[in-house]
């Protein structure tokens, strides 16, 4: 495996991760739910004009010049019993090329944006995700903080870490993340038609 080299998005990667966030997650399956095989290209595209997006945590992977990845940062809260709100920060997608995955590209980026976004100040993650991968960076379920989602429910893959510690203590409530994680399917549906048909 040739040297992961990892930098920032600009605007010039900004098609060619759509499109290898487009291959990471399209599933024909999908098709008949949601009316396209995938959806998050799109929330990519959205998410770096809301308000809520992070750019200096937005970071692609590349290998000998080549995009193979990226991960993504948005704003969330917590929504205590009192009404106030406690700032962290979720992220999604991940994207990595379907042939180049299990080589340790979604490893780096998740370890490298992680750092950085303690160094920047960050004091917690919480996010939806896959259950067994990754409780490897240190993510545990968001109940063990006694956090639910927006509905007031949990599950395994609903996910909490703290960057640094005890930024979740006493920390308890609803979990908020940008309406823009709630994809308009029609609108996804109407922009894959700029993307190669598959």
């Amino acid at each position: 495996m040739n040297d992961i080299t990892i930098r920032l998005e600009e605007e010039k990667d900004y098609r060619e991760v759509e499109l290898l966030t487009r291959e990471a997650f399209w599933r024909e399956d999908r098709i008949p739910k949601i009316g396209v095989g995938c959806d998050e290209h799109y929330l990519a595209h959205t998410l770096r004009t809301s308000k809520e997006f992070i750019p200096e945590l937005d970071f692609v992977a590349e290998i000998n010049g080549r995009l193979v990845g990226n991960v993504m940062y948005s704003m969330a809260f917590v929504e205590l019993p009192d009404g106030t709100h406690h700032n962290v920060l979720n992220f999604g997608p991940l994207s990595v090329l379907p042939e180049l995955k299990k080589q340790g590209i979604g490893s780096a980026l998740m370890r490298h944006s992680l750092k950085i976004a303690t160094k920047l100040g960050y004091g917690s993650v919480i996010f939806f995700g896959h259950a067994t991968y990754y409780p490897r960076f240190g993510f545990k379920e968001a109940k063990e903080f006694g956090i639910t989602t927006s509905w007031g429910e949990n599950y395994p893959s609903f996910m909490a870490m703290e960057l640094i510690y005890g930024d979740l203590e006493g920390i308890t409530g609803k979990y908020y993340e940008s309406p823009l994680y709630e994809v308009n399917a029609i609108k996804a549906t109407e922009y894959d038609k700029l993307f190669p048909k598959k």
